[in-house]
């Protein structure tokens, strides 16, 4: 086999790797490559076979992995794109003349302005970043301002506290014993499908703090689509917490 599979569209590089403890064959990939595990004692023939069952499982994989890639590179560039809505939004610079960083939502052009003051051009990338957070976290605070009573009463269960963070690492948490409410203000990146479906998620871990049968009961009897929402925040969830 040559380093690179031909899949398709795709050209995947990938490597093999011989372990004498390895007990059975294990494809991943790790960052862009294709990455196969095995004992030096499984065959060539087999590794292919394993390789052809999962091809469409492989396939959808790297395509996300080049979406990701896509939209990280040249994040802060002028023409660089970031996610806003569910949709990608284009980001555009300008010079400005004030001292401070400024930035604008185009909800129409689908861009995001940003206005850069000339003595922070050397680190733009932490005041761009910093700049849009703030940016998100208003924006995701008007949301939830909306549509948290909103599902609070039309599922009679009450919160005593919200807070939105920039966190990277989850959409959101629930506090039962102190009914608080945690979101990430990356939520704005969101379809507002998807971030009702959070908001209703975090409500019910105020009656089941677990994942349990009746946990997913309670949530799908409000979001019947949850688990297609569920999937799709998988898909997105490096993109929005890295974008």
């Amino acid at each position: 086999m040559k380093d690179r599979l031909k899949m398709g569209e795709f050209e995947i590089p990938f490597c093999i790797k011989n372990y004498k403890t390895a007990k059975s064959i294990k494809i991943y990939f790790k960052n862009e490559r294709l990455t196969i595990t095995k004992s030096p004692y499984i065959s060539q023939k087999e590794v292919e076979k394993l390789i052809q069952k999962n091809k469409q499982k492989i396939c959808e994989e790297y395509k996300k992995i080049l979406e990701q890639k896509r939209l990280k590179r040249g994040k802060w560039e002028h023409g660089g794109k970031t996610l806003y809505g569910g949709e990608e939004y284009t980001i555009l610079l300008s010079d400005n003349a004030k001292d401070r960083i400024k930035v604008e939502l185009d909800k129409e052009q689908k861009a995001i302005h940003i206005f850069l003051p000339k003595q922070i051009q050397q680190e733009k990338e932490i005041y761009i970043e910093k700049a849009v957070g703030r940016l998100r976290k208003i924006n995701t605070e008007a949301i939830l301002k909306e549509r948290l009573p909103y599902w609070s009463k039309k599922m009679s269960i009450s919160y005593e506290s919200v807070k939105v963070r920039e966190a990277k690492t989850r959409y959101g948490s629930c506090v039962p014993a102190k009914r608080a409410l945690h979101f990430t203000s990356r939520l704005v990146m969101l379809p507002k499908e998807v971030i009702d479906a959070i908001i209703v998620h975090e409500l019910c871990h105020m009656v089941y703090p677990n994942h349990s049968k009746q946990f997913y009961q309670l949530v799908e009897q409000y979001m019947p689509k949850y688990k297609q929402i569920d999937q799709y925040l998988k898909d997105k969830g490096k993109l929005v917490m890295n974008g």
